[in-house]
């Protein structure tokens, strides 16, 4: 039997005659008490499981949710008035989306669950729908457990003597898969432990070194068959070499010491790369990044990094790294937020992450490949004006379109202007060696027949 097996009976569902269970986050922190560290110690304590989970939080912190209509041709408008636009845009007086966001991926990376209160309200005279994270070590209870729902949270929040209970309408459970258990998820750290007690051997062994080891960084020696010294002669050559050659502040110090008697300056110190400290590092980081799905290249493993795959990693970020992470959070936040809102789940709105800012290539990249597309110039000299910082000018919302570009149909060519200046004069004719016509014969004059 495991260390905590005792606590299994404590999980199994209760009918919902108003027992009290021990909320998981609670279980799980004894567990991991019982089995050395928690998982938020080791995210303190250890830089890359710190390193691998705050490049999840900020990459999915920066994009922007928003709600978009969509039509019955599939196309899609976003919606930037009206109540889920207020929400999304702003989730509670005290985050911002960033934050929130933040909260959301950092708890179910480091606990496989995340919390979100949903409560409606109003606001500027407006109803919308409070959206606040709570950490989930604030869990003490849950009560009215089924095979999939919980009926209400008790939670402990910092700060205040009471617990609040909440109901489970009103809370939003972001969760992992877990063999065990529909309703609860298994912190990834867990995978991890073996890894990280490994890392943290290899700290604790580094800091005995540096606190207890020698610090002699070289030592002299004099042969066997030198002079004696007496106690005397020993004590003056250690004052006169320390004087000169120690320190900052030596007399001779950066300069080659004189050695006499055949005495031998030799070097000892300590070698990171014996020990494979480096790689044993490595190992953990891309052990760590393996477990959350990262690419190790994106978290600082450069060693086959070169600028044409870290752009496919960076695509591929928005793929397969955060694309589950990103939809997870749309389908539950539209499952939990619509109904307060009285928004019908039918498809016609949706929530969705702006990832193609994120994804599109560089300008460069891109104008070229729309201008193909399209098939001429795509943008307005105000529109390229704004996107320089710069105010609009008259006639500027035009497209300037070459002479040489037609519609599709039509095959009629492009008149050149009369006035061009690269039609030929009557000055360019005389120059280009033509003999004159006849000055005699008048140009209205009809041509002699045959016989004449």
């Amino acid at each position: 039997m495991g260390v905590m097996d005792w606590i299994r009976p404590w999980r199994s569902s209760d009918p919902g005659h108003g027992g009290m269970v021990t909320s998981w986050p609670i279980l799980d922190y004894l567990e991991d008490y019982a089995n050395g560290k928690s998982v938020d110690d080791l995210w303190r304590e250890q830089p890359h499981l710190r390193t691998v989970i705050g490049f999840l939080t900020r990459n999915v912190g920066q994009l922007t949710l928003a709600a978009y209509r969509v039509a019955g041709d599939g196309s899609r408008k976003r919606i930037t008035t009206g109540p889920l636009a207020a929400t999304l845009r702003d989730p509670n007086p005290d985050q911002t989306p960033y934050e929130l966001l933040s909260g959301i991926v950092g708890d179910k990376a480091l606990y496989e669950n995340a919390y979100v209160t949903a409560f409606r309200t109003e606001r500027d005279g407006e109803k919308v729908v409070e959206l606040r994270t709570i950490r989930p070590i604030w869990l003490q209870a849950a009560q009215g457990l089924g095979a999939y729902d919980v009926q209400s949270y008790h939670v402990k929040y910092p700060e205040r003597p009471e617990t609040a209970v909440v109901a489970g309408e009103n809370v939003i459970h972001f969760h992992g898969w877990n063999p065990m258990d529909e309703r609860v998820g298994v912190s990834p750290v867990t995978a991890l432990r073996a890894t990280l007690a490994e890392q943290l051997s290899a700290v604790t062994f580094r800091n005995q070194l540096w606190e207890r080891g020698g610090r002699v960084g070289a030592f002299l020696t004099r042969p066997a068959d030198a002079p004696e010294w007496d106690d005397e002669a020993r004590r003056k050559f250690k004052r006169s070499f320390s004087s000169a050659w120690a320190g900052d502040n030596g007399s001779k110090a950066g300069g080659v010491p004189f050695l006499e008697d055949g005495m031998e300056l030799k070097r000892l110190g300590f070698a990171a790369r014996e020990e494979q400290f480096v790689e044993a590092s490595q190992l953990s980081l891309q052990t760590v990044a393996s477990a959350y799905y990262v690419n190790p290249t994106m978290v600082g493993l450069l060693e086959n990094a070169n600028y044409s795959n870290v752009r496919e990693f960076r695509r591929m970020l928005y793929g397969e790294t955060l694309g589950p992470i990103l939809e997870d959070i749309a389908q539950r936040l539209m499952k939990c937020v619509f109904p307060l809102l009285d928004i019908p789940l039918d498809g016609r709105t949706v929530i969705t992450f702006d990832t193609e800012s994120r994804t599109a290539g560089t300008f460069e990249e891109t104008a070229p490949v729309v201008s193909q597309v399209v098939g001429g110039p795509w943008m307005t000299p105000n529109e390229g004006r704004a996107r320089m910082g710069l105010g609009p000018i008259e006639g500027g919302d035009e497209l300037v379109k070459p002479l040489n570009l037609t519609q599709p149909g039509d095959h009629e060519p492009v008149e050149a202007d009369p006035g061009d200046e690269d039609q030929p004069t009557e000055d360019d004719t005389a120059d280009s060696g033509d003999p004159p016509p006849d000055e005699d014969t008048p140009d209205n004059d009809p041509k002699p027949k045959d016989g004449e």
